[in-house]
């Protein structure tokens, strides 16, 4: 398991970096694809920002892209630090995920985003720099244009899924069943991917073992994760 603040690294085929790493009090699993090549650094639901950006430099890099997941308050709680930081980012994120109606509300902190995705529920689009590709599915339910990001080995399933279990459907904005649609239309995805990829949960919670890994393969959640083998999802 990692140390909060450590980074695990790994290079695809195609030459881009992946690097996982545990961050804050709920265990926030962050992700992030570099491409050395063109100089770009997509970091997903950056928490401890300073650490980030310190890690990167002794590598020569720094954030180029935020990717965001959803604006609840510990994925989004970075953001102002990292702008700070690096003013010149590019911010990415659903246009439901800034929900006028819902930002006044203690698990939401609005991110500036200057950029945005706007694809209905359950689809898909590709998001692409450099070397970088990512397919982004807008997977609603948990937050309101809460997105998931797969591509290089990786399926960064923000709180969509954990590794035994799937977000909650309780919270301001939540919506129960655009969240067993997400999970049926995940599943699908998962059922396609190579088997050996890694699933990176929004938070590092506890597996069937009672161990609490920092990720599990794609075939191993989808053998024991509760939520992607319910009869509710699969028959949908």
């Amino acid at each position: 398991m990692l140390e909060p603040g450590e980074f695990n690294r790994c290079i695809d085929d195609s030459g881009i970096e992946v690097w996982v790493t545990q961050m804050g009090g709920f265990m926030n699993m962050n992700t992030a694809f570099i491409d050395r090549e063109n100089g770009i650094v997509a970091v997903v639901d950056p928490f401890d920002s300073r650490r980030w950006v310190e890690a990167l430099e002794e590598e020569g890099l720094r954030p180029t892209h935020l990717l965001y997941t959803h604006t609840h308050r510990d994925h989004a709680a970075g953001f102002p630090q990292m702008k700070r930081l690096i003013p010149d980012l590019e911010v990415w994120g659903h246009t439901e995920s800034n929900h006028p109606g819902l930002l006044g509300h203690v698990v939401f902190r609005k991110v500036g985003f200057t950029h945005y995705w706007d694809h209905p529920p359950q689809s898909t689009v590709v998001w692409s720099k450099g070397n970088i590709s990512l397919i982004v599915t807008h997977s609603p339910g948990h937050a309101p244009g809460h997105v998931t990001f797969h591509g290089h080995g990786v399926f960064h399933a923000g709180d969509l899924l954990f590794t035994y279990a799937c977000g909650r459907d309780d919270l301001p904005g939540s919506n129960p069943m655009d969240l067993l649609h997400s999970i049926a239309f995940a599943r699908n995805q998962l059922l396609e991917l190579p088997s050996d990829w890694r699933l990176i949960p929004g938070h590092r919670y506890d597996w069937i073992d009672g161990t609490t890994p920092d990720w599990v393969s794609i075939a191993a959640c989808l053998e024991h994760n509760y939520a992607l083998n319910s009869p509710n999802i699969i028959d949908l």
